[in-house]
């Protein structure tokens, strides 16, 4: 909630700073229409801006005699009016533009918003479902794309609008603090490039690669990639899987026509922790874990069991998989964890 107040508040510096050029260059225009008002009019400072003002806007405050204008003044003045006018016209134009456009508030506030959170998800791509999903688990995230009708649609402060594949974009999105990112982009070359780029910046971030062609899977994975996901096996294992059990078997849980109220509401999808020392669930019966999730796994040094009762306790270094609605996995991230933060 502080963040949110804060990127109101810091987002206008952020829209300020994009118009800076188009201010300067009318400030430039301003100072030398100025110029030649002092120099020929012999006027002071504070009178020749008030009378350029009038000039480049034409509306024409302060207009010397034409009879006691030399010549050269008159050229000048010309030129200027020609030139500046117009150009004076189009910054204006494009500085409402800007101002006016929610797109350009939504950029400033998630670009400072990312400059202040660490331990974050960054999603590269136009990737809607996965905000849609990281919102309702309640993990920090900032999606990247050049998509300004997907960031208008999705209803939040958290897109950053720019090229994904742009080192700056990254720094702007907190690449070099952040915990996961995640990329998903159209071209299997932009995904490497992006990737590249991630890894020189933060080399122990995890990141996770959606590729379209398998025979790329092993370029991906030398290039530092923490997992590649191959999009036509990942759909084809699912749909296999959903002819067999009517659900994504092997993958997620998704509801159908079908389905009870509770998976038509949430969806199921399967969760992996690890129970640090002094977390809370460090000595914690199975019975005691939120509900809404089933414990399907425990891991014990090394092995796997699916053999245990609800008094069954887990103790420190264990793994827990469990099987359930996904936005109960925060609060089981932060059992697990020693102070019961963020693992």
């Amino acid at each position: 909630m502080l963040l949110e107040v804060l990127e109101v508040l810091f987002a206008p510096y952020s829209v300020l700073s994009r118009l800076m050029p188009q201010m300067a260059a009318i400030a430039i225009i301003i100072a030398i229409t100025a110029y030649v008002f002092m120099y020929f009019q012999h006027i002071d400072l504070v009178s020749a801006i008030y009378a350029s003002v009038g000039l480049v806007t034409t509306i024409g405050l302060y207009t010397p005699p034409l009879n006691a204008m030399p010549s050269s003044e008159k050229l000048f003045l010309t030129v200027l009016v020609l030139a500046s006018v117009a150009t004076y016209t189009t910054i204006v134009m494009n500085i409402v533009s800007t101002v006016t456009k929610r797109t350009v508030w939504i950029d400033a506030r998630a670009r400072w918003r990312a400059s202040h959170m660490k331990d974050h998800v960054i999603v590269l791509g136009d990737m809607p479902e996965v905000a849609t999903e990281l919102d309702r688990m309640g993990i920090e995230y900032v999606m990247v794309t050049n998509n300004e009708s997907l960031a208008a649609s999705l209803q939040n402060h958290k897109v950053i609008i720019g090229s994904p594949t742009s080192e700056r974009e990254l720094r702007a999105a907190g690449v070099e603090s952040a915990a996961v990112v995640i990329i998903a982009l159209d071209s299997d070359s932009d995904s490497l490039t992006a990737l590249i780029r991630v890894r020189r910046l933060n080399p122990k971030v995890r990141t996770v690669v959606m590729i379209h062609n398998e025979d790329l899977t092993d370029v991906f994975l030398d290039s530092g990639a923490t997992q590649v996901v191959r999009l036509k096996r990942f759909i084809g294992r699912a749909l296999a899987g959903m002819a067999l059990s009517g659900n994504l078997g092997g993958v997620l849980l998704e509801s159908t026509e079908g389905s009870s109220k509770a998976l038509r509401q949430a969806g199921y999808g399967i969760g992996f922790f690890k129970v640090e020392k002094s977390s809370k669930c460090d000595g914690m019966a199975l019975r005691e874990l939120p509900k809404g999730v089933i414990p399907v796994l425990v891991e014990r040094n090394g092995i796997f069991t699916p053999y245990f009762s609800t008094d069954f306790k887990l103790k420190e270094g264990d793994g827990l998989v469990v099987l359930g609605d996904p936005t109960k996995f925060t609060g089981i991230r932060e059992l697990c964890s020693a102070g019961g933060g963020p693992a």
